[in-house]
Parts: C-alpha cells; structure tokens; sequence
C-alpha cells in the first residue's frame, strides 16, 4: 500500500501543513508507506513570494480569488469569465474586494494556473499510488479538483480521498455526488479513520466493491451509489497522536528555495506548527454569534503540558528550532499553571504564536512573554460593551482595551479587528467604537475594521432568523467557481452573504470606522502613529507625553 498526500495552492508557503503532517505520521505508525507532496510550493515559486501571499494570506477571501483562478482551469469560460467575475464579484458594493494589487494577484494565478496543474501532474508518477489524498482548507479545493481529475484520466485505478475543513459534516456530500473521480470523503477528524480506510485498502482483495470495510466518517461510492458510514462517536486522545512528520515538507522548500535570497520570506524561513488542544472551551460553553470553526468539535481537548514539551523538542531535533505556530482555536487555562512556565524556566525561544480569550491579567501577558509567546491572537472584535454583548465574547471593553495597552507594553504583539453590522447593533456603538479607536492610535492598529461574516456553522448561520438576520445565501462569488444550482451551492459553501433591517445604515456608518484602521495601520507601518506614555524627566520625576499622530502633540511634567 502506498499512499500520496498533496498540499494544494493556496496553502501557505511559509509553513507545513499540520494535517497532512500527523496523517503522514500515523500512516507510517501503521505500517503504510506515504509520501506528503507540497505542490502549493511549486506554484509559488512559479507565481513569486508577493502573488502568492496575498492569495493566500485571506486578503481576497470574499473573492475566493485563488479558487476562481483555478475554477477558470477546471471549467474553462463555460459560465464565468474576468469581466462577469468582477463585476458581480469583486465590484460588489458589500464583498466585493478593493485592493489592485489583490485583482492583479488573481489575474496572474488564473493565467499561471494550466501551466501550473499540468506542470504537477509531472512532478509524479502518480501512478505508483494506490491511493492520493487532497486536503483542503480556505482556497484548496479547486486546484485539488483539477489535479485530481487528471490523475483518474490517465490512472484509473488509483483511488481518490478529499478531506479537511471545506467537506466538514454536510458540505462534502455534494462534491462527491458531482465529482465522480472522487471514491472518499473524510467529513471530519481524520486521524484513526484515514490510517484505518488505508489499511482496509490494503487487505481488501480487489474483488467486490461492496466488501470492502469503510470505517466511521467517510462518504464513499459502492455498487456506483454514495454512502455514508457512521460517524465517530468519540474524539482521538490528542497524548496517543504521533508527532506530525514535515520531512517532505522541508526536502521541497530546499529546492524551491535554492538560489533565492536567505531572509525571504516562505518556505526558506518556515514556522512549525504545533496543537496542543482541539476545541473551544469557551465555545463549549458560549458559542461567539459569528464564529464557525469547529463544526462538530466544539468539546474541548488538551495534550498533557509535557506531551507539548516532548512534542516541541522532538520537532526540534528534526527540523532546527524555527517559530512555533500554534493552532489550538483558544489557550487552555490550565498551562499558564504548568506549560507557560516550565517554558519561561526552560524555552523561552524560539517565537511561539497562540490564539488566546482576551480576559487575560497583567500577569499572564507577562508570563506569556517570558515563556516565549511574543504573538497572540486575542480575539478582540469590538471596543465597546453592546457589540460584545451580541457577539457572546464574554468579555468587557476595559478587558479589551488594558490587554491591548499590556500587550504593547510587555513586548507582545497582538492581531485584533474590529467587526461591525450585527442585526441589533446600536448606530451609536459605531461612534462610540470610533471614539475609542481615535484614542488608541499609541498602540499598534486593527488588523482589519470590517462588516462580519457570516461562516457555516456559526450561529448566526445555524440560527439566522432567531438573530435578526432576514435573508441569507451563498456568497456571489459560488456561482462563478461552480455551475451548479442554488441547492447544490448552498450544500457546499462556507461563506454566505445576509441581509437585515440595519445593513445599509451599518456598511454606511461602518466605513468610518474602515477609513479609520487603513490611515492608523498605515501610520504605524511607517513608525509615524506616534506615542502615548509617561517617561523618567532628566530633571527629575517624570512626564506625560501625547504624540499620537490624530491628536496636538504636548508633554506634561508631573
């Protein structure tokens, strides 16, 4: 039995993938020979650093640009062409997408993308495979379809598997209904139940399809008919998971990086990422309106803080000590006990990045720089009480604002964004939300000041008219990746636009607050968002000194 695992544009290219990673490891614990394919790095290299970020960094996540390009390859312009994509899509007047040099990006990506598939499927003889495995999350599935489908052309016999977030629960019964050379879907976690589906492979003795054992978890076809095995009752325990294998990952990066700048950045500078829990212990308990990550793993799981240590070390020793990027969707509580300071004891380097709940104390910021977690992801989306309130984040505007303020002072940088235009939003929160970000512009700016999304599986999905929302469908871009009808599209996507009573008022107030982060942001990469802060005086005492960029500049002894 020997299996391929492909990485897809538009993963990002600056690190491996976490999933392929740990099923690579699991298929070899299983005596299963595997070798993981990063193509995404290929494509790349092909495209340039600066293209393929943008593409794959969200910033055309509205656009679903990267998938668009290579639908243009998969599909040709049977039903959608440059001019009718931005005009329907990317000029739209609530998700549409501004930015030139995102258009241009997805230009090039869809010129680059025939090249680019048959140029893949050269790289292998993907015929030696019994089975190859696509993974796809954000902007994966389309380039993963086109590769696929030209592997079955000229090697029917190897079987196909797609799994990852984009067939999560409901969403991967219409591609394996439409897509016949698709013959497995994995709708969840995959980490007992792909290893198991090979290991059924390798026995079954090539006779009747229908006494082939499919484990819990997958859709499949049998007697030509899609099934769906039952799903899995119980979680992996995230202790017994191997360390996740990136060899191939760094044997690919070696060669697209040679001959090209040491200090640029990809897959020369890499991050490793790392779990060390699953789930959402807040979520569990009080599921934010708009979220829709964990679909059907909302129950909190943690890895023994000195599994992560073990984990961490042994990455190391394979692969050099480069940043950690951790992908647990919240910091379980119980490490700044144990983790955090047998890391500030022992490991503090290198860089480590975790998503974090902002209720945090001056203390933990302080422990979480200590122990090396010098970027975090705070989850802060508003600046005042009643936007919280409605989004269920479980924390106060104070909590937000002093962990911003402590953040910047202790050394560790936060990624936070200010989303507006829920159902029941007060118009005054908006000039109470902009008053506070017109005084902030000391501390670094939003990410992003932009209108929520509505993402499958959040409650605002789940329960749209309960929380005020009038209308909703699939996002205009589904119509122009896919020639489906309206059915089929609202089976798969993820994305969906909405309407409510307040909408147009919300995008028209809500642009001051757009117009606000772009002109902060750009003041502080520039250095120029100047400072808010008291300073020893070399008299004597102190002084209170005002130079933010928005405000008279003065100081004041004290």
């Amino acid at each position: 039995m020997r299996v391929a695992l492909v990485v897809m544009p538009f993963a990002a290219a600056d690190r491996p993938s976490l999933g392929v990673g740990l099923l690579k490891a699991g298929l070899e614990r299983a005596g299963i020979e595997c070798h993981s394919r990063y193509l995404n790095l290929a494509f790349w290299r092909q495209l340039g650093p600066e293209t393929y970020r943008v593409l794959s960094e969200g910033s055309t996540l509205s656009g679903l640009g990267g998938e668009w390009a290579f639908s243009q390859a998969f599909y040709g312009q049977r039903f959608s062409d440059w001019e009718s994509y931005e005009r329907e899509v990317l000029d739209h007047p609530l998700w549409g997408l501004d930015q030139p040099e995102s258009r241009q990006a997805i230009r090039a990506a869809a010129e680059a993308a025939p090249e680019f598939v048959d140029a893949a499927f050269a790289a292998d003889d993907w015929g030696r495979y019994d089975l190859v495995g696509f993974t796809s999350t954000f902007e994966q599935t389309l380039p993963a379809l086109c590769l696929a489908r030209k592997i079955r052309q000229h090697h029917p016999r190897v079987r196909i598997a797609f799994g990852g977030a984009n067939f999560e629960a409901e969403m991967g019964r219409p591609y394996i209904e439409r897509f016949e050379f698709i013959d497995f879907i994995s709708t969840g976690e995959a980490d007992d139940s792909f290893p198991a589906l090979c290991q059924s492979l390798r026995d079954f003795d090539g006779g009747r399809t229908d006494r082939l054992e499919v484990p819990p978890g997958f859709l499949h076809r049998r007697n030509g008919e899609v099934r769906e095995t039952a799903k899995n009752g119980s979680f992996v325990r995230l202790d017994d998971l191997p360390a996740p294998d990136y060899g191939d990952f760094f044997r690919t990066a070696k060669e697209v990086t040679q001959g090209r700048p040491a200090d640029e950045p990809g897959p020369g500078r890499p991050w490793l990422p790392v779990e060390a829990s699953r789930g959402c212990w807040w979520g569990h308990k009080a599921h934010c309106t708009f979220c829709g990550l964990n679909g059907q793993t909302m129950a909190f799981r943690q890895k023994s803080w000195r599994r992560v240590v073990d984990e961490t070390v042994e990455l190391f020793e394979h692969h050099g000590e480069a940043p950690l990027q951790f992908a647990d969707n919240i910091l379980a509580m119980g490490y700044f006990e144990d983790l955090l300071p047998y890391w500030a004891e022992h490991r503090p380097e290198p860089h480590k990045f975790f998503e974090i709940k902002a209720n945090l104390r001056r203390r933990h910021v302080r422990l979480l720089k200590e122990s090396g977690i010098l970027w975090v992801q705070p989850g802060i989306e508003s600046l005042v009480d009643g936007p919280l309130e409605l989004m269920q984040k479980g924390v106060t505007a104070a909590q937000n604002v002093a962990l911003l303020r402590w953040c910047a002072e202790l050394g560790v940088e936060a990624n936070w964004n200010v989303l507006f235009g829920f159902p029941h939003e007060e118009l005054d929160d908006y000039h109470r939300n902009l008053e506070m970000l017109r005084r902030l512009t000391h501390l670094p700016a939003p990410t992003a000041c932009t209108l929520i999304r509505m993402d499958r599986f959040s409650p605002n999905f789940t329960r749209w008219r309960e929380h005020g929302f009038e209308a909703i469908e699939p996002l205009p871009v589904y119509r122009h990746l896919f020639p489906f009808d309206e059915e089929t599209l609202s089976a798969l996507a993820y994305y969906f636009q909405y309407r409510h009573p307040q909408l147009d008022a919300a995008h028209e107030v809500g642009w001051k607050l757009v117009e606000l982060g772009m002109e902060w942001k750009d003041k502080g990469d520039r250095g120029e968002n100047g400072e808010l802060a008291v300073k020893p005086h070399f008299q004597g005492g102190y002084v209170l000194v005002d130079r933010r960029y928005n405000f008279e500049r003065w100081a004041l002894r004290l």
